[in-house]
């Protein structure tokens, strides 16, 4: 299935059956080292599967949660990762295309903040020099007849709110977007999830160059860029876009696109 046919309808979920998963459906969702390549090449990330769910939410009450409030699951997956440049852009993409690959197997997934790593490390025996960059639930979605999910959609900023055009504030028009076949990357990448569904990025269009710009004061510390990266690039590629993201960036951009001071440009898409 296609990852934008994905992605329009995948959900949160907060509430899992208490049954295990069965290790072949975990396996396909942490798949081979290819499957987890990142946008940084040669990193050294692994996926962490914590099979005893039970154990780590009560080892970890007040430790990691969602909101500050840990959510019971059968198992969870974390990613460690050295310490390296965008190593939390790196550990964001690969944690939400895992994400994606569980709501094809119709498993369901949540986003946990890290409260205090340190427990989390001795929880899991991690080196010191290694950080637990990201952390999800993941389990079979309850759907008992009892309970009913009445959490709201959250609402998104549309395309024209997220995209500019040769500057900061310019507004780029969808017919120019459907001019150059651009209007369905851009409204699938708006789906990207984000802490607290703020969307703390913007793109300016550039000729055959998309810039990714962030606010300085965003939560996430990294993980939000990965994610939105992770859903460009792969609408991207379904509309024949073939390029990746490179977050080797000049200086003096936002001088020359006029970024103002609490926002930067931290990556670069070439069409």
């Amino acid at each position: 299935m296609r990852f934008t046919s994905l992605v329009e309808d995948m959900k949160t979920i907060r509430d899992f059956k208490k049954v295990v998963v069965d290790k072949s459906l975990i396996e396909e969702v942490m798949g081979t080292d290819n499957d987890i390549r990142g946008i940084i090449e040669d990193s050294n990330d692994s996926v962490v599967f914590i099979e005893n769910g039970k154990m780590f939410y009560q080892t970890l009450v007040g430790g990691a949660g969602y909101y500050g409030k840990i959510i019971e699951a059968p198992h969870y997956l974390a990613i460690v990762s050295d310490v390296y440049p965008h190593h939390k852009e790196n550990s964001g993409y690969i944690m939400e295309w895992l994400r994606v690959k569980a709501w094809r197997l119709g498993l369901g997934t949540c986003w946990l903040s890290i409260e205090d790593e340190k427990e989390l490390k001795n929880y899991l025996r991690i080196k010191e020099e290694q950080e637990v960059v990201a952390l999800i639930a993941i389990g079979h979605p309850y759907k008992g007849i009892f309970k009913t999910d009445v959490s709201p959609k959250s609402s998104r900023m549309g395309i024209e709110d997220l995209v500019y055009l040769k500057g900061w504030k310019n507004p780029c028009k969808i017919e120019y977007l459907d001019s150059r076949g651009l209007t369905n990357i851009f409204y699938y990448a708006k789906f990207a999830p984000s802490w607290g569904n703020n969307q703390p990025w913007r793109f300016i269009i550039d000729g055959e160059k998309v810039f990714l710009v962030i606010d300085r004061e965003e939560k996430s510390s990294g993980i939000d860029r990965g994610i939105i990266m992770l859903y460009f690039e792969k609408a991207a590629h379904e509309e024949g876009f073939t390029g990746k993201w490179n977050l080797d960036i000049e200086e003096n951009l936002e001088d020359k696109y006029n970024i103002p001071q609490n926002h930067k440009i931290i990556a670069c898409y070439n069409l």
